[in-house]
């Protein structure tokens, strides 16, 4: 049934013997010392980590909420004008035109908005199952633990994420040339601009809740609430690889 675990040891599996323990030469049995090195690891590891992603294989509901101009949808290699209310395919990129925006609602309850001339792709979003009918814009939670990957790739985006069960493993991603940002929950604003020449800036505000930031080649590292953060992008004209520095103290100021 959905939802449900399989055991451990499936029924009519062989049993393995049982193998005499080895003792080290302290007379501590081995398989105990090594297993206790392994659990104080474990916890050491665990203090400052996440639980382990989850395993969704089934998609989450993405539903198109507002359109306002020139907006677009590619999906396997089709492109086409998205529609008010309905259902788009998880790995569809979105892109809008000038003057144009955006929305569409996960069924988590996040709220997903393009500003004009943005693009986003919609990598991954798998949800467990929700039982009975859910009116997304009365949700205060996530109604079941979800798994969200999202890569603004240029322009604005505002996302609205509501409260996950990061605890039981829900996570939120969005990534941008900068970095990744993993959010708890709250609103956040992104942008990414580059110019012909391949110099760029990208800046990312935590309006408000909880999310930790990651930048490119770092470590994930909280993000205080009403913060905003700005990096230099400069793409290597021989690799193609983006490289992210700090912003000049002067164009901060005018972000």
């Amino acid at each position: 049934m959905p939802g449900e675990f399989a055991p451990l040891c499936p029924p009519g599996a062989k049993k393995l013997a049982r193998v005499p323990r080895a003792t080290n030469p302290a007379g501590m049995q081995t398989r105990r010392w090594i297993g206790g090195w392994l659990a104080m690891g474990a916890l050491l590891a665990g203090l400052g980590a996440q639980t382990p992603d989850l395993v969704l294989p089934r998609p989450g509901a993405v539903i198109v909420a507002d359109v306002t101009g020139e907006t677009a949808v590619v999906a396997g290699g089709q492109r086409r004008v998205p529609k008010l209310e309905e259902r788009l395919r998880v790995g569809s990129t979105l892109s809008t035109g000038r003057k144009s925006l955006l929305t569409v609602t996960l069924s988590n309850g996040t709220s997903v908005q393009l500003g004009s001339e943005s693009e986003l792709e919609l990598e991954e979003f798998g949800q467990a199952p929700v039982s009975g009918s859910v009116k997304l814009a009365e949700l205060k939670e996530e109604p079941t633990l979800s798994r969200t990957r999202l890569n603004l790739l240029r322009g604005d985006v505002i996302l609205e994420v509501k409260p996950l069960k990061v605890a039981r493993g829900s996570s939120f991603h969005l990534t941008l040339a900068a970095g990744t940002l993993r959010i708890a929950e709250g609103t956040v604003r992104a942008r990414v601009q580059m110019s012909d020449l391949g110099l760029g800036v990208a800046t990312l505000e935590l309006v408000q809740g909880k999310a930790e930031f990651e930048m490119s080649g770092g470590a994930f590292a909280p993000v205080p609430s009403g913060t905003k953060l700005a990096f230099a992008l400069e793409v290597d004209k021989a690799t193609g690889v983006t490289k992210v520095g700090a912003m000049p103290p002067a164009a901060k100021a005018k972000q």
